[in-house]
């Protein structure tokens, strides 16, 4: 199970002296995924339960909130934690600004090769120990990396590497805050494995909190990168 909390991906370094607090909400779909057929099969098939209905599937641990404008560019990104709890990322989606260092630490008890489907060398030697363990590695483009262990392929963590250090995670209520000098802004959200397919945009106002309502129409993926 992953342990959520609303983690803010706006680096020391990078903070404006006039940052301002955003706090925002996304409204999401009526409609929601329906829970995936499993990927592995057991001696029986699996039936529902007559007593309790299987528990909708929660989105709310793989979206990202990102805030970009033309100036939003991180000087100087420092690093971004990463725990690895037994078998799962406790961040499904981890959100990166460009030229950050990843930093894995390995917290179970089993030792894991990581590495990047898109880019075999971006982390070289994927060796992480259990307990004492850590693994960093520098995104330096702005892209989507898958994270995995190729002898546990049920093992998967997306990194979301932006031109911004304005990134946040969303609380289960659909919440999400971060810091931001005043200005414009275009709201970006990522769902699991894609940008959602929708122009948003909130101005940051220079006193008091700015509190955007951003509706979600489709968490689908874009017609163009859907698989045929």
């Amino acid at each position: 199970m992953h342990r959520l909390a609303i983690t803010t991906v706006f680096l020391a370094s990078t903070a404006s002296a006039h940052a301002n607090p955003v706090h925002g909400k996304l409204e999401l779909p009526t409609t929601l995924p329906e829970r995936p057929p499993p990927s592995v099969r057991g001696f029986v098939e699996r039936v529902e339960n007559p007593k309790k209905p299987i528990q909708g599937i929660s989105v709310t641990p793989y979206l990202l909130v990102v805030l970009e404008n033309d100036t939003s560019k991180a000087d100087s990104p420092g690093q971004v934690k990463w725990e690895l709890a037994g078998d799962s990322f406790t961040k499904p989606v981890l959100g990166a600004p460009v030229g950050a260092q990843v930093v894995v630490k390995n917290t179970s008890h089993v030792a894991r090769t990581l590495v990047a489907v898109e880019d075999a060398k971006l982390i070289g030697n994927g060796l992480i120990n259990p307990k004492v363990g850590e693994k960093s590695f520098t995104v330096s483009d702005a892209k989507v990396y898958t994270i995995t262990d190729k002898d546990a392929p049920h093992l998967v963590g997306k990194v979301v590497v932006v031109a911004s250090p304005y990134i946040a995670n969303v609380s289960p209520e659909g919440k999400f805050e971060l810091d931001a000098p005043e200005g414009s802004y275009k709201v970006r959200v990522f769902y699991k494995d894609h940008w959602l397919d929708q122009a948003e945009s909130v101005t940051v106002v220079a006193k008091g909190k700015t509190e955007p309502t951003i509706k979600i129409t489709s968490l689908a993926a874009p017609a163009a990168e859907k698989k045929p």
